[in-house]
């Protein structure tokens, strides 16, 4: 026989052995492919949602393998979603969660086991016993966190070697789990900072972090109550549009709420045309009734540069108005309405006009004002600035997050709260008025406070629903 040929029989096992190395490496591209989508499907976790991404897994997997069905079964242990079965489509109707009940569930959940059945005869699973079954235990901890279940039509279908592809495939969906994880709780974090940022400084809030989750509930704590109340703005509101009211107000708060930060205070809530402030809570302060009155005393400092910046906006206002309606009645050619003296040498843009304003200097015309932050589009009269009144208590309340895990809310209940907003109703324009419990925690540091300028002892009141006389304090802040 001529050695260039082969025989039939040779020839048959070549092709044989072609086609069997050509099926593993499609095979092993198939399995390549899951791998690849099941990455590229994590790489959409900000554009799909999340339950949606354990289907495109298990239904890549069923795709590739050619399998009847594909279920991941995340148990009580796994904090992204308990006691919860995600699935593809079955080929006849099914009910996942009686799994529950099947002897070899059990078996993998208990024993952390791999189970391999090459012909299911579970009674009641299904109508077609046809099915072979493939379940893995995925573990964190020495616990179960979910469970792979794969189905197919064929009794080979997981074979030796198909098992340990199963293991990779386990194991990408146990990073998978352990990175939402990681990234779901830190979107949860980046949402309760910016929820805290509402109420705590920066440092507070780093503090709150260290000490774990944050949990709905209240404790009782020692702590300083603060109320501050703009007087008489509700009148001055009157005469003003809404949208200036609020870019008043708003500026207002830019001033005051950085100042209860910077002496360790939390923002409670914003009243209208008030604040609400609390010292000593979450994080106990030994001082907080000596922060809570260095706070009140710095408001009142910064509300004279707050009052000099909106006198200014008022001013510059006014003198773009004027030289707007210098413009209109130039180009009109009617000077009856302006008294105007004018030397020869003198700039256009800087003119006496009588019964308006002194000095208009280099003003844009038809812009819009603004002078330290403080914007103002319409003139309105505040003739003396803003005033406001503080009142301050201390005693014992509760305290902590209030509303839902969603949407937390800090605050402070008692009869501590109550007594101080009505402390601070009997302060009158510029006055802190405090509790005899505040002032016995500060007295041995009055001459150290600054911006103070006396202190005075007033007679004992009855507060509204007290039975009990409370001891006052004025504090008179130097004004400026």
């Amino acid at each position: 026989m001529d050695e260039k040929y082969i025989t039939a029989s040779q020839f048959a096992i070549f092709r044989k052995n072609y086609l069997s190395v050509q099926a593993k490496y499609e095979e092993k591209i198939g399995e390549l492919s899951i791998i690849k989508e099941m990455n590229t499907t994590m790489q959409q976790i900000d554009h799909i949602d999340q339950d949606l991404i354990w289907i495109r897994h298990l239904e890549c997997i069923k795709k590739y393998k050619n399998l009847a069905a594909a279920v991941l079964y995340f148990s009580t242990h796994n904090a992204i979603k308990r006691d919860h079965f995600f699935y593809t489509d079955f080929e006849e109707p099914f009910d996942c969660t009686s799994f529950k009940n099947i002897s070899f569930f059990k078996k993998i959940l208990l024993e952390k086991t791999t189970v391999v059945i090459d012909s299911l005869d579970e009674p009641y699973l299904f109508n077609d016993l046809s099915y072979s079954f493939y379940g893995q235990p995925i573990l964190s901890g020495g616990k179960v966190i979910a469970v792979l279940m794969l189905f197919s039509r064929h009794k080979k279908a997981f074979e030796q070697s198909n098992q340990f592809f199963y293991t990779i495939v386990c194991e990408h969906l146990y990073n998978h789990i352990l990175f939402l994880r990681l990234y779901y709780g830190k979107l949860d974090e980046e949402k309760q900072m910016i929820q805290l940022s509402r109420f705590f400084s920066k440092n507070v809030i780093a503090e709150i972090f260290k000490r774990g989750q944050l949990k709905l509930g209240g404790e009782k704590k020692q702590v300083a109550v603060m109320f501050v109340d703009l007087k008489g703005f509700t009148r001055l509101s009157e005469n003003m549009e809404p949208e200036d009211v609020v870019t008043l107000l708003n500026r207002f708060f830019s001033y005051m709420i950085p100042i209860i930060f910077r002496h360790k205070g939390t923002l409670d809530k914003l009243l209208g045309d008030g604040i609400m402030a609390v010292f000593g809570s979450p994080i106990e302060d030994t001082e907080s009734c000596l922060n809570a009155v260095k706070a009140a005393l710095e408001m009142f400092t910064v509300l004279n540069t707050f009052n000099r910046d909106l006198q200014h906006a008022q001013n510059s206002l006014r003198t773009q108005n004027v030289m707007s309606h210098r413009k209109s009645f130039v180009e009109a050619g009617d000077f009856s309405d302006i008294n105007v003296d004018i030397e020869p040498s003198t700039d256009i843009n800087n003119i006496l006009v009588e019964g308006n304003i002194e000095i208009v200097s280099g003003i844009e015309r038809g812009s819009i004002e603004m002078v330290s932050g403080i914007e103002m589009r319409r003139e309105f009269e505040i003739k003396n600035g803003l005033e406001m009144g503080i009142g301050i208590n201390y005693g014992e309340l509760v305290a902590g997050f209030m509303g839902s895990e969603q949407h937390l809310n800090y605050t402070v209940v008692g009869d501590v709260v109550n007594a101080a907003q009505r402390i601070q109703s009997l302060a009158g324009s510029n006055e802190i008025f405090l509790s005899g419990s505040v002032y016995d925690k500060i007295d041995n540091h009055l001459e150290n406070l600054e911006n103070l300028e006396n202190v005075t002892r007033l007679n004992d009141v009855k507060l509204k629903g007290k039975e009990k006389m409370v001891s006052l304090y004025r504090l008179k802040p130097i004004l400026k």
